[in-house]
């Protein structure tokens, strides 16, 4: 019993509160008293829409985060000509492309709003660019693309009311260079000093203005962090299952923000 629901069962019942089921159990909508809020799959309503929109979107969140003087890696959109803006176009969609991929030599290119690890491509010739580009646009009408680091360690920070309060670190199976868990990296417990990744998770998330998130953070090889993106859908069954011993931190995490909610 390790999914998010579960949690939310298990801490319900505890407090009282009452959980009805919706849309085969991926609303859940929780009652107590006369206040009622609502839980839609990973995402909570404990966050404002703006904040939600924005962190589901990588090139709004960096463009945020840039603005607040928040060290992130940069994602510079790519519309589909025709499925975003209609017939009129986005002019100069390919050459934007072409001269970010002149700039930066080696690129990442991956749907906009998130794919959980899939259709995320490693881009060093114009040759895989086109068609990474392509791939995307059959089935987004956004693309992103940014720069190409080696990063050294990727982690996750729990961001909840101001307050950090798990920090996991991912690292990629040795045939594959993305951290994903779900693409095969390996999640480990991050101990000892954490003030610097807890500082920058913060910063983030006040400037798009979250409240309940986790934030990705890369540790480059040369030791500089920095934010890859903030996710307003907070999950941890894939962290679970290969670190089980943090079962009641996360738990506690839910409780947490449940408590907040009424």
């Amino acid at each position: 019993m390790n999914s998010q629901r579960d949690f939310i069962l298990e801490i319900c019942e505890a407090e009282h509160i009452a959980v009805e089921s919706l849309s085969k159990n991926y609303i859940l909508r929780l009652r107590k008293g006369e206040i009622i809020r609502t839980v839609y799959g990973p995402f909570w309503d404990i966050n404002n829409a703006a904040a939600d929109k924005i962190a589901c979107d990588k090139c709004a969140c960096y463009a945020m985060l840039n603005e607040s003087g928040v060290p992130a890696i940069e994602h510079q959109l790519l519309s589909h000509p025709i499925r975003r803006f209609g017939f009129t176009g986005e002019s100069g969609v390919w050459t934007n492309a072409l001269n970010f991929f002149n700039r930066h030599k080696v690129i990442v290119v991956k749907p906009n709003n998130g794919s959980n690890g899939r259709e995320i491509h490693l881009c060093n010739t114009v040759q895989t660019l086109e068609l990474a580009v392509q791939e995307i646009f059959e089935t987004s009408p956004d693309v992103a693309i940014s720069p190409f680091y080696k990063i050294k360690t990727e982690y996750r920070v729990f961001y909840l009311n101001g307050e950090c309060y798990l920090i996991y670190g991912k690292s990629p199976s040795p045939d594959d260079w993305r951290h994903n868990l779900s693409q095969g990296a390996t999640a480990f417990e991050v101990i000892g000093e954490k003030q610097a990744l807890e500082n920058l998770a913060k910063r983030a998330a006040n400037a798009i203005g979250i409240t309940f998130a986790s934030v990705d953070i890369a540790e480059l090889e040369d030791g500089k962090i920095v934010v890859m993106e903030i996710n307003s859908g907070v999950q941890a069954r894939q962290m679970l299952q290969q670190l089980p011993h943090l079962r009641d931190q996360v738990k506690n995490i839910y409780a947490t923000a449940i408590k907040s909610m009424f």
